[in-house]
């Protein structure tokens, strides 16, 4: 890891380019954060400048970047939301939360995870996003579905104020996105949505039926096999799970459908320190979908496993 932070540092000239836009951000911080989200899109065109833009944004850091740049608190907090153009997508974001403000500043988010679905999907596709958030995966997979002459998306999202960001955005953007309020688990039922101690009020992206903050909603639970009935769901292309957590919890509650509509893809987050929360780790995940007749067949990202019918060819 040491050999990768002095790989990611800034330079000499660059952090004293970084420093004069700092002062200039004290007087006119929007002016100063709209500058560098020029210049980070710009970087994160490579995989090591958008490694750099997720540390400069980052509440929490996992180890110290000596010599990098890291971007002022008060760009996000002063007049954090915004509208802006990513992934060919119009959104308006909230820079207080971690995801949106990576986002803004980067230009993507999770780009592993974004190529692989752009050379995935296929005309007629259904996706499932499990955990849409603000619909970054849902809006990029509609748009290209879009392109490519039709399909379905459907965005499971139990919070109320990131459902209503997903359903905002595709209909100002046009996009066929349905989206269902609620939490998908093992059994029908609700559950509270927890928020994390360590990241603020507003970071939507880290709540959590196993999350340790305060209670930010009460969400209903469903099962996708028990939706897939009620709504006659007939085909399954492409799912991805990241619900802090609870991937396991989704997938028990999805056996029945993904055994009956074998989609050819399922892309699910599988970070350690999250899955150590729910029932289980990545171990039991791999237990769990084998029985369902899927194999492992890579990674989008570090923390993004991806699986395949184990009948389909190499």
């Amino acid at each position: 890891m040491a050999a990768r932070v002095r790989a990611q540092s800034d330079s000499a000239l660059q952090r004293v380019l970084w420093s004069a836009l700092e002062r200039l951000g004290r007087r006119r911080p929007r002016a100063a954060r709209a500058v560098a989200a020029v210049v980070m899109r710009a970087a994160a065109r490579t995989g090591r400048g958008y490694a750099k833009g997720l540390f400069r944004v980052a509440r929490r850091r996992p180890v110290p970047m000596p010599g990098l740049y890291l971007l002022p608190e008060a760009w996000w907090t002063t007049a954090p939301r915004v509208r802006a153009r990513r992934l060919g997508v119009d959104l308006e974001l909230d820079l207080r939360d971690n995801l949106q403000r990576t986002l803004f500043f980067t230009g993507t988010y999770e780009p592993g995870l974004v190529r692989v679905l752009r050379r995935e999907l296929r005309a007629g596709d259904v996706v499932v996003d499990v955990g849409a958030h603000v619909g970054v995966h849902a809006l990029g997979a509609a748009r290209r579905l879009r392109d490519l002459g039709g399909g379905r998306v459907v965005a499971f999202e139990p919070a109320a104020d990131s459902a209503r960001a997903v359903r905002a955005a595709a209909s100002r953007n046009g996009l066929a996105v349905d989206v269902v309020e609620a939490a998908l688990g093992e059994r029908e039922g609700a559950v509270e949505l927890r928020g994390d101690p360590r990241y603020g009020v507003h970071d939507a992206g880290v709540r959590s039926q196993f999350g340790a903050g305060e209670v930010v909603q009460r969400a209903p639970v469903t099962t996708l096999d028990a939706w897939a009935a009620a709504t006659g769901l007939d085909r399954l292309d492409v799912v991805k799970l990241d619900i802090e957590g609870a991937e396991i919890l989704a997938l028990r509650g999805a056996r029945e459908t993904l055994r009956r509509l074998r989609p050819r893809l399922l892309a699910v987050e599988v970070k350690d320190v999250v899955m150590a929360r729910g029932p289980g780790d990545e171990a039991a995940l791999h237990e769990l979908l084998a029985a369902c007749g899927y194999a492992a067949a890579g990674e989008a990202e570090r923390h993004i496993a991806l699986f395949r019918p184990a009948d389909s060819p190499p």
